[in-house]
């Protein structure tokens, strides 16, 4: 077999790989602005950063107070130590079974600096708060709590949002001597956690700076040296969830930054002010799915996080939509992109049936004909010989690109199509059959081996070299294919095998 025979195809399948990463990456990266302070561009920049917390030791420590709330979006508890947020469960419906996912979990006795929205002083940093009110209306519950040490009176109010995954945090600070160095407070909140995903996890910073400029960068991408000033958004998203402040209408974060703890944990810092007299501040923040529903009820620059965003989104989107559309019916994500996959087969049938693989090559064989003709007519008379090529392409066109007509119109398709089936929140321990979650790999390889023997099965013509080909070329997408989630395996699969029925079918109806 003559290995340059084996370059086209093989070529072909790394490229589209390529593409996929290229065009569509889990982590997008963009560059630095002038928003940053790696490089001190005020004087504030000047400061180190502060990620350290000493608790001011209280005479009388107050009984611990915990009040879960039960929304329609999550279950979340929350506690007098530190008036934080100890743990948010999220609620999800998938397979008509109510399932649990939670994100943010308690800390121990050794580890109260890491607690989510904590507010952390210059110096000397209240940990035991009182409740002082727990409220509700309509759309919110309303906590209140306080706490003090020799300098200053915090008081911290979340506002709970009972539909949408937004929590308000108001926070009122009061110097007691009008000192302004000990009262400058900070907002940590820690980067979401799903233990079971395990490194299949991404944690990744996500920033809206002041020019309004995203960036996402991975952990390891990730320089904690450096720091924003005043940014938009701010903070962290998982593979699946975000924890962000999204709104500062009073202007409190003067720099924010991150603390990285073992390498993997990721905490979020917002910085503000030196405070010599009553200051009030309202802050928003997102804790919950990338999920588009959700993200466009709360602020919808939060979808530019999602792996589908980019050129292609509008697109993605659409097949999104019609992804949990058909969900609606067949209440199985599997038998959903079944379905998707057999509609998009049917809506390409028109072109397929004007540019398929048979007819392309009765056109070749014919042009190559007339061009042999053409040649051996006119070879002493090159001039006439250029002309007669020229005028053969306007007649005939160039042989082959019509076949390749219906693969640059599924090309967008299966690159929209490809970034919802890896990275949608829909299909996040969406099971199927023998396939637990169709975010994940396919456990036993079945669909890569089913696309293989499909690509093996569909054209068997051709002499040996041929066919060695195609086989060389039929196992290197098997590989492939073994490495996506399977949600797109099997979208890939479905449409190989929608494909070949659909080639038998035109034989026999004589199509073609």
């Amino acid at each position: 077999m003559n290995i340059r025979d084996m370059v086209v195809p093989v070529g072909c399948a790394l490229m589209m790989v390529f593409a996929l990463n290229y065009f569509f990456p889990g982590n997008t990266v963009q560059q630095e602005s002038a928003s940053t302070f790696v490089v001190p561009r005020e004087k504030k920049a000047y400061k180190p950063l502060n990620e350290e917390i000493n608790f001011y030791h209280q005479k009388n420590v107050l009984p611990i107070q915990i009040t879960t709330l039960d929304l329609t979006w999550a279950t979340l508890t929350f506690s007098t130590e530190g008036a934080s947020l100890e743990s948010a469960d999220f609620n999800r419906e998938s397979e008509g079974q109510n399932k649990v996912i939670r994100t943010i979990f308690p800390v121990s006795s050794t580890e109260r600096e890491n607690r989510c929205l904590l507010v952390a002083l210059a110096d000397e940093t209240p940990f035991s708060y009182r409740l002082l009110a727990a409220q509700e209306d309509e759309n919110a519950h309303k906590l209140s709590y306080s706490a003090e040490n020799d300098e200053c009176i915090i008081q911290k109010t979340f506002i709970v949002d009972k539909n949408n995954p937004k929590i308000d945090l108001v926070l009122d600070i009061t110097p007691k001597n009008g000192k302004s160095d000990e009262c400058e407070p900070r907002i940590f909140f820690p980067a979401p956690l799903m233990l079971d995903l395990k490194e299949a996890d991404v944690i990744s910073s996500i920033v809206m700076d002041r020019t309004h400029t995203f960036a996402k960068k991975a952990v390891s991408q990730l320089d904690v040296h450096g720091g924003w000033f005043s940014p938009e958004i701010f903070g962290t998203d998982s593979r699946y969830f975000i924890n962000a402040l999204i709104k500062d209408d009073n202007h409190f974060t003067q720099r924010a930054y991150y603390k990285l703890e073992d390498r993997t944990k990721l905490f979020s810092i917002l910085e503000g002010p030196a405070v010599t007299e009553k200051t009030s501040w309202k802050l928003s923040f997102y804790f919950g799915p990338k999920e588009l529903k959700a993200l466009s009820a709360v602020d919808s620059r939060l979808e530019k996080t999602l792996d589908y965003s980019g050129i292609l989104s509008s697109l993605a989107k659409l097949m999104l939509y019609v992804l949990n559309w058909l969900y609606k019916y067949l209440h199985n994500y599997g038998l959903a992109i079944i379905v998707l996959t057999l509609l998009i087969q049917l809506l390409m049938l028109p072109i397929s049936l004007r540019n398929n693989e048979e007819k392309w090559k009765i056109q070749q064989m014919e042009y190559q004909r007339e061009l042999a003709y053409i040649e051996q007519r006119f070879k002493d008379r090159p001039d006439q010989l250029l002309a007669e090529r020229t005028e053969l392409i306007k007649r005939k066109g160039l042989p082959g690109f019509g076949c390749l007509i219906p693969l640059l119109i599924q090309l967008p398709l299966f690159f929209a199509l490809s970034r919802v089936l890896s990275s949608s929140f829909e299909l996040y321990q969406a099971p199927m059959l023998w396939i637990p979650d169709l975010s994940q790999r396919d456990p036993y390889f079945i669909l890569p081996i089913l696309l293989t023997v499909a690509m093996l099965a569909q054209d068997t013509k051709g002499d040996a070299q041929q066919r060695m080909t195609k086989t060389v070329m039929a196992v290197v997408f098997g590989v492939l294919t073994a490495g996506f989630s399977a949600g797109l395996a099997l979208y890939i699969c479905a449409s190989r095998v929608f494909g070949f029925i659909q080639t038998k079918l035109m034989h026999y109806f004589r199509l073609v």
